[in-house]
């Protein structure tokens, strides 16, 4: 058992990939794909394929609830904008109108 933490900020360059040619891994490079300085995650060969498939499932349902989070939190600020950005607009063309002589 490892106990360790440690924090790694991802940015646009980062690349993910997946192997099981031997023992099932998957690489996290941060800065870039075969970038010096990257986190492995491997499976214990001795753990029964099921083992593994089950731990690949855990890690997967993490990792899509995380994006899932995510991309609720980029909606919402995308709503948000656009209704700020309706309301300028709207605002605008209320200035724009002639006003009422009467």
């Amino acid at each position: 058992m490892s106990y360790y933490t440690a924090t790694f900020f991802l940015g646009m360059k980062a690349h993910f990939r997946g192997n099981t040619s031997v023992a099932p891994v998957f690489y996290v490079e941060p800065d870039g794909e075969h970038a010096p300085g990257y986190i492995t995650f491997q499976l214990d060969s001795e753990l029964s394929i099921d083992e593994q498939l089950k731990i690949a499932d855990r890690f997967a349902q993490a990792v899509t609830a995380w994006r899932d989070e995510i991309a609720a939190r980029a909606d919402q600020q995308r709503t948000a904008a656009d209704d700020l950005e309706a309301a300028r607009a709207e605002i605008a063309r209320l200035k724009a109108e002639p006003g009422d002589a009467s």
